[in-house]
């Protein structure tokens, strides 16, 4: 079996993503300022993401939110960010947040290096 990845495995969660894709050109200065302390927070807000979605099994962007401790605006991007690297997908299922709002349920991918179950 190869050492080397392939095309389709999942990008590692401490990958650091580039402010640029974080803002709009036509943005404020503040607004990219913003988005250079995200790209930098990001490595770690994702691992804690990740690691209570593999300690809660499933959860949604609310439920990580409270796990984490991360504000969940913040937590709902670095959920999408791992989405986006193939370490979390979501569910067929759905439950209510606090606000009875139907939300996705999300999981750790199985293709995901660092599931555990």
């Amino acid at each position: 079996m190869s050492q080397h990845p392939s095309l389709f495995d999942p990008m590692p969660i401490d990958t650091l993503i580039d402010a640029s894709r974080l803002v709009r050109t036509n943005d404020p200065h503040t607004s990219h300022e913003a988005a250079l302390n995200a790209s930098r927070r990001g490595p770690s807000q994702r691992r804690r993401v990740w690691e209570a979605l593999n300690k809660l099994g499933d959860a949604t962007d609310y439920e990580l939110s409270i796990e984490t401790g991360i504000l969940r605006s913040s937590a709902a991007k670095r959920r999408q960010e791992l989405v986006d690297l193939g370490h979390v997908v979501a569910t067929p299922f759905r439950r209510k947040t606090d606000t009875g709002s139907n939300a996705v349920v999300w999981r750790v991918s199985l293709a995901s290096p660092h599931y555990s179950s």
